[in-house]
């Protein structure tokens, strides 16, 4: 059976462990439906899929784990890397892919992990080939959440991290008075932003499938992951694990076995 048919859009949520992406797939399916814990807790292990339907369109949402170092062991590390790929690979040939939704929580310093994640997950893994939209979270006490956005965006576009739209907003549920109400414009913000880069496209193609095209002259389900290792082996495997460890901040261990795959 697909993943992903016609009229059922892909979208997958990334981004680092606390950013609240189990809380946005609630926000968004306007019901509990995805486990939440707190941020030193890791509830999502590789991924799940969430079927999600609003404003008569139906949506699978596939929330992944988040790829931090060192909180995980390098096993598991390259173990969540391969499963991530999986996926991708899993959607390309089942539906294809929609749009990718970056979870970062506003407050707090810019770590490196914001933009690794980015690199690892639109960069290397997809190639830039699909759409990408942020989510930035954690906002229910500013007087108007957008007022954090253009600070924000000169954080962003310092470190190269460049999206198709943002939102900006609070899944913080369970909120009386005033909370609730930023809650409820939140899921308005993010199903609009969905809808935007998915179902209400201009030209009724997805800029995911257009993207992949490119690419579809190799052959075979590792294609993408062999394109990528070629393209720096062949200035010597070390640029090629030197690359992986500067670019997407991968663990030494991780990168120097990644490039040694054939």
């Amino acid at each position: 059976m697909m993943i992903g048919s016609m009229s059922t859009k892909n979208i997958v949520l990334f981004g680092e462990t606390g950013a609240g992406k189990s809380s946005v797939v609630n926000l968004m399916a306007g019901k509990e439906i995805a486990t939440t814990s707190p941020s030193t807790e890791r509830c999502t292990m590789y991924w799940k899929k969430y079927p999600i339907t609003f404003d008569g369109h139906n949506y699978n949402v596939f929330d992944t784990m988040g790829l931090e170092e060192p909180q995980l062991k390098i096993e598991e590390y390259l173990d969540a890397i391969v499963n991530a790929r999986s996926l991708i690979m899993k959607l390309k040939h089942e539906g294809g892919i929609d749009l990718l939704l970056f979870c970062v929580r506003a407050g707090g310093r810019f770590t490196s992990a914001i933009q690794n994640h980015y690199r690892l997950f639109y960069e290397w893994l997809c190639e830039k080939k699909f759409p990408i939209v942020l989510v930035l979270t954690g906002l229910e006490n500013e007087l108007n959440m957008e007022d954090r956005w253009p600070k924000c965006k000169v954080i962003f576009d310092r470190y190269n991290i460049v999206v198709d739209g943002h939102a900006c907003i609070t899944a913080a549920n369970k909120l009386d008075g005033r909370h609730r109400q930023l809650y409820e414009e939140s899921r308005r913000l993010v199903r609009s932003l969905v809808k935007e880069h998915t179902h209400d496209r201009r030209d009724g193609t997805s800029k995911g499938d257009e993207r992949w095209k490119e690419g579809d002259g190799l052959k075979g389900s590792d294609s993408w992951f062999g394109r990528i290792i070629l393209r720096h082996r062949r200035a010597l495997n070390t640029r090629s694990a030197t690359f992986l460890i500067k670019r997407c901040g991968m663990p030494p261990e991780a990168a120097r076995y990644l490039t040694k795959i054939r």
